[in-house]
């Protein structure tokens, strides 16, 4: 019952605040033509209000339900209420231009949005201020008694600097209720998976859609079912080239042959600026032959194509992930080149990975606290993201943590790290198939000890987030794995375990005073497994990770 009483809160306070919002939006509308400014502003405000309306149909086809367990269900709608009592405090002053005598069905209020979005998007600006063809209008609803409008309008005119600011905090707490609703799907899409349900249903709920749940459907269905991921990605008839250097991803091309055309003689070629990484997988097994080799390539193509797909699927919504172009076999190097499109707005120019960066005094220098504080953050999401399907990265470190340069300035754009080398990405169950774990070098560096000393043992997300601890390290304290070790006293540590209980020693010690409490307490429970006992539920997993590594990422916590 008690769920019950806040699910109910929450909806009344989602239609409150929409309320509200929707007079902002209606007001900022009616002076769209002072400039393109404005316009802008109409349609970022009204996408959000957009996702604010899909989130509380979503929730009320759920019945306020958001996840199969009670116990889950009450935490996490207590954070949704939690977030939803910001947004409605965001929004008190201009709830008082607003009133709330008359709020609007939700579903006739919504109705009309998309075309007003596009009227914002391609009505061309007319000059600013009042005196346009639409003062006639304005005027004619200002004498049919809406001084609410009016008067609203006049202070949007006047304190447009405002009105961004509540934007920005309409787009943070939208992008919170985005979250939880991220997380809270992984038991949802447990259990549809365990009672047989299609996804296609999620998939094709226009409110789904709108959240990025539909996304998350897609992806589930990829990891579960390789055998029915219809595209194929592999390029036909296509030769890369890409910069000779050892960059985890480097700048390349990729010619194509295009098909002869009756009318040309001539065969004609394409040729696309692209981002490449390769793949290389191990040798055919002496003896081996007949069938069993071709079953071996043929689960060796379905395991690369799907790595495709999910890297597609994650790449197009913006999931951390660079946008994918498709692969090419390079069978007499035994690799498959992995092809990227240049993300918008960025150069052609081989991105710098975060090892680059830390080694480097001239790019370290771009680094604000401020700015480690969020990457460590973002670090953290991506990786809870691909957890949430039961799917590890398997070989997570600062070398694959990559920036793409801007096309503007040529620098590399800190605030969107893309995560690269998913070498070795599979599910946690079934056979691998691929190149071994790479314990040489460096590498071993971000290996879980476990691993390396049972080498036969199955990959986890324990042994994922180890890596994790070890990246978020480097980034509080501003050096590598190999630098860390290389300042520690002798006898410096040696075995797998010993450089594991250093790495814990200089989180515990030095972290606390550049990064905050909060920060180390994160990176040590990563270090030291202590939430392996929660992975078996990828929903409570979720929860615990969320609560006790994302949230402590962040810099509000360097005070605690």
């Amino acid at each position: 019952m008690a769920e019950l009483a806040l699910a109910l809160n929450i909806i009344e306070a989602v239609k409150q605040t929409y309320h509200v919002a929707q007079f902002i939006f209606e007001a900022v509308k009616s002076a769209r033509n002072e400039d393109v400014e404005r316009q802008q502003l109409t349609t970022d405000f009204g996408r959000e209000l957009l996702f604010l309306a899909s989130f509380q149909r979503y929730f009320e086809k759920a019945h306020g339900s958001i996840a199969y367990d009670q116990a889950l269900d009450e935490l996490w709608l207590l954070e949704i209420d939690q977030t939803v009592r910001h947004m409605k405090l965001d929004f008190t002053d201009y709830e008082k231009l607003a009133g709330t005598d008359s709020q609007p069905s939700l579903e006739k209020s919504t109705s009309s949005l998309p075309l007003l979005l596009k009227g914002s998007e391609n009505e061309k600006p007319k000059g600013s201020g009042l005196v346009t063809r639409e003062k006639s209008s304005m005027t004619q609803r200002w004498k049919d008694g809406n001084t609410r409008i009016y008067t609203a309008t006049k202070w949007a005119l006047f304190d447009r600097q405002r009105l961004q600011v509540i934007l920005e905090k309409f787009r943070k707490r939208n992008k919170a209720l985005r979250k939880i609703l991220q997380f809270a799907m992984a038991g949802i899409l447990q259990q549809i998976a365990q009672h047989g349900q299609d996804l296609k249903s999620l998939q094709q709920d226009k409110d789904a859609v709108a959240l990025g749940l539909a996304t998350w459907a897609e992806i589930k269905q990829i990891k579960d079912q390789p055998e029915h991921v219809d595209n194929d990605w592999s390029l036909q008839d296509s030769t890369v080239n890409a910069n000779d250097n050892a960059s985890v991803v480097r700048l390349g091309d990729v010619c194509t042959r295009m098909p002869k055309s009756s009318m040309l003689a001539k065969t004609r070629y394409t040729k696309d600026a692209v981002l490449v990484e390769y793949k290389t997988y191990p040798p055919k097994p002496e003896g081996l032959g007949g069938s069993e080799a071709e079953d071996l390539n043929f689960r060796l193509d379905r395991r690369v194509n799907q790595l495709a797909s999910l890297l597609a699927t994650s790449g197009s919504n913006a999931l951390g992930t660079l946008p994918f172009k498709g692969f090419v076999k390079e069978a007499d190097q035994r690799r498959y080149a992995f092809l990227f499109n240049i993300p918008e707005g960025m150069s052609e120019a081989s991105p710098d990975s975060l090892h680059e960066m830390i080694e480097s005094p001239v790019l370290g220098r771009l680094w604000s606290l401020s700015a480690r504080f969020k990457l460590a953050s973002d670090l953290a999401t991506i990786m809870g993201g691909f957890h949430m399907f039961e799917w590890v990265v398997k070989g997570f470190q600062s070398q694959s943590v990559v920036f793409c340069k801007s096309l503007s300035d040529k620098t590399p754009q800190l605030s969107t790290p893309f995560l690269a080398g998913f070498e070795y990405i599979r599910p946690i169950s079934g056979s691998t198939v691929g190149q071994p774990l790479d314990l040489s070098g460096k590498n071993m560096l971000y290996c879980h000890p476990d691993l390396q000393e049972e080498p036969n043992i199955e990959f986890s997300k324990i042994h994922d987030l180890y890596s994790l601890g070890v990246v978020l390290l480097e980034i509080g304290l501003w050096l590598t794995a190999q630098q860390l070790l290389q300042q520690t006293r002798s006898p410096r540590p040696s075995t797998p375990a010993e450089i594991r209980e250093e790495y814990i020693r200089k989180a515990s010690s030095k972290l606390p005073l550049r990064m905050g409490k909060s920060y180390a307490e994160a990176v040590v429970a990563c270090l030291e497994s202590r939430h392996k006992h929660q992975a078996i539920r990828p929903d409570v997993f979720l929860n615990v990770f969320d609560q006790e590594i994302v949230q402590k990422l962040s810099a509000k916590r360097l005070l605690d």
